[in-house]
C-alpha cells in the first residue's frame, strides 16, 4: 500500500464555506472556531461601531454579545418558494395551518439537519441563539435561521414529536443574509436576546415587589432603586428594531428627571380631572407601578411575537420581512 491520507472535496467546500462567512461579517466583529465540535462551530463576538482616540485611531468596544453558530456549506444549492399560511398561536395549541388563509410566499434553502444536533440545540434552551447559517458558494451568499425559535415555533408544534425521525427539513430564509441590512438588523437582534431575557427576569420581579409595597411606606424608596437598578441597561439606546424598547427607555427617564410620571389619561384627551390630595397620591403611584406593569408586559410579547422574527412563517413574514 503506497497511498498516503487524502481529503476529499466537501473538505475544500467547507474551507470555502468558511472563508466565505468570515468575509460576510464585519471586519470588526470577532469569530471564533468552537471545539471540540458537537454541533457548535463557531462563537460570534459583536462590538460597536469603531470610534477614533485621541490620536484618530478607531477602537471598537465589545458589547458583551454572543450568539453561536453552525455553519454548512453547500458548493450548488437550490432555493425555492414556501407557501405560508395563517396559523394560531403557537405558544398556546399544536400548528393548525388555516390553508383558505395564504400569508405569502418566502423563497428558502431547504437544509436536512439530523435530529441530534436539532435536540442538543434544544437542550441549550432560548437563552443564547444558535444560528444555522448556509453558505451558497455559487450565489457568494450566507443564510441563516435562529434553530432554537425554529425548533419552539415550527418543529414542535407541527409534529406531535419531531424526534421521531433520523433528521428533519429546516427551512433557511435566503434573504437572511448575512452583509445584507435585513441580515445584519437580525444578527443585532439575536445577539441582544441574553440581555433583553435578563432584564425582563428583573421587571416581572419588580412590578410584582412594587404591587406588594403599593400601600406602604417604602413604594418610593424601593421605585427608586429599582429604576436605578435597570436604567444603566445598555439596549435602551440599541434595539431600534423593537420600538416599545425606546417608548418604555423615554418613560423611565421622564421618571427618574421628575420623579412622577403619568400614563393614565383621560381618554377624551382632555386634562385630568380635579382630585384631592389623597385621590392625588394614590393616581400618582398608580402611574408609577403601570409603568412597571408595562415593563413586565414586554416578555409576553416577546413570546408571543418577536420570536417568530426572521422565520419562515405567516407571523414572522407579517412582522419581520422588510418593506
Amino acid at each position: 500500500m503506497d497511498s498516503a491520507k487524502q481529503q476529499v472535496d466537501q473538505h475544500l467546500i467547507d474551507r470555502d464555506g468558511q472563508a466565505l462567512l468570515r468575509r460576510k461579517l464585519p471586519r470588526h466583529w470577532v469569530l471564533r472556531e468552537y471545539p471540540p465540535d458537537y454541533g457548535l462551530d463557531y462563537v460570534l463576538e459583536f462590538f460597536s461601531e469603531g470610534k477614533a482616540d485621541e490620536n484618530g485611531r478607531l477602537r471598537y468596544e465589545t458589547l458583551g454579545e454572543h450568539v453561536f453558530i453552525q455553519l454548512k456549506t453547500v458548493a450548488e444549492p437550490t432555493s425555492a418558494p414556501l407557501s405560508l399560511f395563517a396559523r394560531g398561536n403557537v405558544e398556546k395549541t399544536a400548528e393548525t395551518l388555516r390553508r383558505d388563509e395564504p400569508a405569502g410566499e418566502v423563497e428558502t434553502y431547504r437544509f436536512l439537519l439530523e435530529t441530534s444536533e436539532l435536540v442538543t440545540i434544544e437542550r441549550m434552551g432560548i437563552g443564547v441563539p444558535v444560528l444555522l447559517v448556509l453558505a451558497d458558494l455559487r450565489n457568494e451568499r450566507c443564510s441563516f435561521v435562529c434553530v432554537n425559535d425554529y425548533i419552539d415555533k415550527i418543529l414542535i408544534p407541527r409534529h406531535a414529536d419531531y424526534r421521531s425521525k433520523a433528521s428533519r427539513t429546516i427551512h433557511v430564509p435566503v434573504r437572511n443574509e448575512i452583509g445584507s441590512d435585513a441580515g445584519q438588523i437580525a444578527l443585532r437582534w439575536y445577539a441582544k436576546r441574553p440581555k433583553l431575557m435578563a432584564a425582563f427576569q428583573r421587571f416581572t420581579f419588580q412590578f410584582s415587589e412594587l404591587g406588594f409595597a403599593f400601600d406602604g411606606e417604602g413604594f418610593d424608596d424601593m421605585a427608586r432603586y429599582f429604576l436605578r437598578r435597570i436604567l444603566p441597561y445598555d439596549f435602551w439606546d440599541d434595539v431600534e428594531m423593537w420600538e416599545p424598547i425606546a417608548w418604555w427607555a423615554k418613560a423611565l427617564r421622564t421618571y427618574d428627571a421628575d420623579g412622577a410620571i403619568t400614563l393614565f389619561k383621560p381618554v377624551d384627551g382632555g386634562a385630568p380631572p380635579e382630585r384631592n390630595a389623597e385621590e392625588a397620591e394614590y393616581f400618582r403611584k398608580l402611574n408609577i407601578l403601570e409603568l412597571w406593569r408595562s415593563l413586565s408586559i414586554l416578555p409576553k410579547l416577546y413570546e408571543d411575537v418577536c420570536r417568530e422574527w426572521f422565520l419562515p412563517t405567516a407571523l414572522g413574514e407579517a412582522a419581520s420581512a422588510p418593506p
